[in-house]
């Protein structure tokens, strides 16, 4: 019998701690990035917090402006605020900053339709 092991096309990461170096999980993440690199190449996204966004001089954070420009200037077209580039560790993996800031003033509603739609507790977590 053989065995047919899938694997997506994409692989996307999420933290707040992509290109944003404060505790552990920063750790978890830029170890890992190295062999996700090598299986998923340019297909292996981060996406995280711009936290930087006054300035930048982010010494995690590569930005490069040839990067999904089709789809930047469609997000920017929306109201959203993200920069692309390269976060800065072992593999170089593509990564997604946001700058969430404008976003703020609305989380409640934000959160309550991810509750509606897709029964995401906000409740028990951290807003952010």
């Amino acid at each position: 019998m053989s065995e047919n092991i899938l694997q997506a096309d994409y692989l996307f990461e999420t933290s707040w701690e992509v290109c944003n170096k404060v505790g552990g999980i920063y750790t978890v993440i830029s170890t890992k990035a190295e062999n996700l690199v090598k299986t998923y190449k340019s297909n292996y996204i981060t996406i995280g917090p711009d936290v930087w966004r006054d300035t930048a001089a982010n010494p995690s954070f590569i930005e490069d402006p040839s990067l999904f420009k089709s789809w930047r200037a469609q997000a920017r077209e929306e109201g959203l605020h993200i920069r692309v580039g390269r976060w800065s560790i072992i593999g170089s993996p593509i990564a997604f900053i946001v700058d969430f800031q404008s976003y703020t003033p609305q989380k409640n509603q934000i959160f309550a339709q991810f509750w509606e739609t897709y029964k995401l507790d906000s409740i028990s977590g951290a807003w952010d």
